[in-house]
């Protein structure tokens, strides 16, 4: 293809997008306080259930978020098709950000819209939450659920806010960073015994059954396939194919649901993979920071903490106001742990619902590390505080990116010019 070719389907390509974005919020309904709403959805999250109460996340077709308090019973579960009807409700909460909620509205699940497959994961779902409550203590049991399936509907709130706070609540969830871990751990498994082109197939297949079990929420479907692309980029060794794909992953997300582009999840996981791609190949360019990280006690994971938090730093304070000065380092000194309790979660989870003796084994194996992680994130979440940011402009957001493309390129043209 000549370049003059590439240029116009370039073009073609964004005048389209542009189309699609022009026709989607001129056709876009404006929700107004008070206004009653009845529409059908599938919830593609765990239900909370607190105070004798449901609180159940759900999406408009247009792709907006609804925060849906509801009576304990008939209590819903994921993967369940329901129509709601009720007032809706405009809330501004403190960090200045407008969402959507509905208080008590009528909920009618539709039996004929079961999906075998959904019914079949939540029942997993379900019983692996439970087996880890019943067999660990509380915090233990929400922080291995989160850090293996992203299930953190239990998780005490004081524990959540300390994770939040040491720069580590990324390890809770299943961000693009657990998937590529996840993807990382299955290849090399399969690279033992089967050759690196099946290897690479099975450890695709291993994330996409991880994001089923992790549930399939749209942030988690996204990290996936964003996932699955930086994982591409690291057994291939080839990151402007990589680059492309993710670009063409975002391009098409955004062109079946513009409203993606707004969405905080959608924004950092696309983020830290760019940094991931782009920023991690300084580095592993550089001999010398290489060696010396290999014959560290915290090895590659500052690496990889640092090229995501530098992607995604004027994201993070920008909607959540504030950014722990030793995140990097936190994240250090815990992230090691993460690849290990994966494995001993996974394995203990999936044996458990087999046969739960052999199951619990494995978690009993995963207690100490998970005494370790708490212990970290409890006392440098109260020993140091966070730099908190009130008014947060665009401005600094453009020029914040603006010098890091150039440091980008300036590095990569460096080190190109020394390996010639």
């Amino acid at each position: 293809m000549t370049k003059s070719a590439f240029v116009a389907i370039l073009v073609f390509l964004l005048l389209f997008f542009t189309l699609r974005f022009y026709l989607f919020y001129r056709n876009q309904p404006q929700h107004y306080n008070g206004e009653y709403l009845s529409f059908e959805t599938r919830i593609l999250s765990s239900p909370q259930f607190s105070y004798n109460q449901q609180r159940i996340s759900a999406h408009l077709d247009t792709g907006e978020r609804i925060f849906i308090t509801a009576p304990m019973y008939p209590q819903f579960g994921y993967g369940d098709n329901v129509r709601i009807s009720g007032k809706l409700q405009r809330r501004v909460l403190e960090n200045k950000k407008l969402i959507l909620a509905m208080y008590f509205p009528k909920i009618e699940a539709n039996k004929n819209g079961k999906n075998l497959l959904l019914a079949v994961t939540g029942f997993v779902r379900q019983k692996v939450t439970l087996f880890f409550e019943q067999n660990l203590p509380p915090i233990s049991a929400s922080l291995l659920l989160g850090i293996v399936f992203g299930i953190k509907e239990n998780m005490p709130k004081d524990f959540a806010n300390d994770l939040r706070i040491s720069g580590v609540l990324h390890v809770v969830a299943a961000s693009g960073m657990n998937v590529t871990m996840v993807g990382g751990f299955l290849s090399s498994i399969f690279s033992f015994f089967l050759k690196r082109q099946y290897a690479l197939i099975a450890s695709i297949l291993g994330i996409c059954f991880y994001a089923l079990l992790a549930g399939l929420e749209p942030s988690i479907i996204r990290a996936s396939v964003m996932g699955i692309l930086a994982f591409l980029a690291q057994i291939l060794g080839r990151q402007r194919l990589a680059s492309f794909s993710l670009f063409i992953a975002a391009y098409i997300m955004l062109f079946i649901s513009p409203s993606t582009l707004f969405d905080v999840g959608f924004q950092l996981s696309f983020m830290a993979t760019l940094g991931l791609i782009v920023i991690r190949p300084i580095f592993d360019r550089d001999k010398k920071l290489k060696n010396l990280l290999n014959k560290s006690l915290i090895g590659e994971d500052v690496v990889t903490t640092i090229c995501a938090q530098t992607s995604t730093l004027p994201i993070l304070l920008a909607n959540f106001g504030s950014y722990s000065f030793i995140s990097i380092f936190i994240n250090g000194l815990v992230l090691w742990t993460v690849p290990v309790l994966m494995t001993l979660g996974g394995i203990g989870g999936l044996l458990g619902i087999i046969f739960e003796p052999l199951g619990a084994i494995f978690l009993y194996l995963s207690l100490p590390l998970l005494l370790y992680f708490q212990k970290v994130v409890s006392v440098f979440s109260q020993v140091f505080g966070t730099l908190n940011f009130t008014n947060f402009s665009w401005q600094f957001t453009v020029g914040y990116y603006l010098m890091l493309i150039s440091l980008v390129i300036f590095f990569l043209q460096r080190k190109q010019g020394k390996a010639n």
